[in-house]
């Protein structure tokens, strides 16, 4: 990530030009976000009715799609892109070092975690076409919608085309036994029945929670804050309300039974609304003080609400894990030996610690736009990132993260005033 200022009026508008004179559907930055957001289902397709599909399928696609946003956007990176991207390959290449010395084993999946956002961004910056990325979004929510309405009301023969439970099996992320519960869906596709359980969002819909496209319920979840908060910012941007998106965001957080999601919109709402100056604080301590109840307020926590699979069992349950951190593990310099994907903030922590966190966090809100929308769309982003890592690391898969940076770059580029005359052109 880095600022906008190094880009020239005149590259947007030739970018712009290039990208008239071919079809939306064979533009790179459309194949990059919407094959990033979908490509894990399609292996699923594959691996239900064709040939058995392995985690290796899974990473590969994964470092294709990364390679070729770097390799398209090559020409197009500033200096500062430059050493962004060499800063934070060079700083994880030396904490996997570090991990190899000190306990003999390295993981470089924290290059990936870090480059799906650092790649993302910049192909956005080199898309700086508001209603090219209002078309993705646009395009990416009928997919949703669509295959979320096939696997509701249809599940049976959803699941006989793809069988989300069998392609997490190969992956290895599922056992049998949870497959052999989960009604051919992933482990949380189904809300438990008995004291606290079922669905909490409009319970008459049944304990489905649906994963369309993104085959768990919460990265479906993820995806409406997502749309939400792209649907709230080009509503203020040209002053009409973006009713379809808004409406496609409540469908996949109320569809999927995201608790979360529908609590973010809310929170959302109300942060955008704050003064930017106040909004960029509460931001910028967010990770902080998220941390800091992780770690200090379990105890009070669990006397108090007890231990549920709800967000404040979620913290406790990470104030468990964290107790168990020593030195190596909050430096990043040796990961845990036990499971990390209900504690976005431990997982962060162990891959690539703490000072790896700052970095990341000063980076994010150092990025300047080139309108005040870029500025608070910039701040939700990072504020949703923040709540969300104190429950799961989800804000690291490539499915929505691709999606959200990409519009943080394209949001950044683009002025409001230019925004206002290309709405009032069409307008005439």
């Amino acid at each position: 990530m880095t600022t906008a200022g190094a880009h020239f009026p005149r590259d947007g508008l030739r970018q712009r030009v290039l990208a008239a004179r071919q079809p939306f559907w064979l533009q790179p930055p459309v194949i990059a976000v919407v094959g990033a957001t979908a490509f894990n289902f399609f292996l699923c397709l594959v691996n239900t009715n064709v040939s058995s599909v392995g985690s290796a399928a899974a990473i590969a696609c994964e470092l294709m799609i990364i390679s070729a946003v770097l390799l398209y956007t090559y020409q197009r990176l500033t200096y500062t892109q430059l050493l962004v991207i060499a800063g934070a390959v060079l700083y994880l290449v030396t904490l996997a070092a570090g991990r190899l010395l000190l306990t003999g084993s390295a993981d470089v999946k924290p290059i990936r975690d870090l480059l799906i956002p650092i790649t993302f961004f910049i192909l956005g910056t080199s898309t700086p076409d508001l209603r090219m990325a209002d078309r993705i979004v646009r395009v990416v929510a009928l997919l949703v919608v669509g295959v979320g309405l096939f696997e509701y009301f249809l599940p049976d023969l959803f699941t006989r085309f793809c069988n989300i439970a069998s392609f997490y099996v190969e992956r290895g992320t599922m056992d049998l036994s949870q497959a052999s519960q989960s009604s051919s869906l992933f482990v949380s596709g189904m809300r438990p029945e008995g004291a606290g359980g079922g669905r909490n969002l409009l319970p008459f819909l049944g304990n489905h929670r649906v994963s369309s496209i993104f085959l768990e319920p919460v990265s479906a979840g993820n995806f409406g804050i997502i749309v939400f908060i792209w649907a709230l910012i080009r509503s203020q941007m040209e002053r009409r309300l973006f009713w379809g998106l808004f409406a496609a965001a409540a469908f996949a957080i109320v569809m999927s039974d995201s608790r979360f999601g529908a609590y973010f919109c809310s929170i959302a709402l109300a942060v955008s609304l704050v003064p930017s100056a106040i909004r960029l604080v509460m931001v910028a301590v967010a990770p902080a003080i998220g941390l800091l109840t992780i770690v200090f307020m379990p105890d009070i926590l669990s006397q108090q609400f007890g231990i549920s699979n709800g967000f404040i069992g979620r913290i406790i349950m990470s104030g468990e894990i964290l107790s168990r951190f020593d030195v190596l593990n909050w430096f990043g310099l040796r990961a845990p030996e036990f499971m990390m994907a209900d504690s976005g903030y431990a997982y962060s922590v162990a891959s690539i610690g703490l000072i790896g966190i700052a970095l990341f966090w000063t980076m994010l809100l150092s990025t300047e736009g080139r309108s005040r929308y870029f500025y608070v769309f910039r701040d939700l982003a990072a504020a949703y990132v923040a709540f969300l890592l104190c429950i799961s690391n989800s804000p690291y898969t490539i499915k929505t993260g691709a999606l959200l940076w990409f519009l943080t770059g394209v949001l950044s580029t683009v002025a409001a005033a230019g925004v206002r005359i290309r709405s009032a052109r069409r307008a005439i």
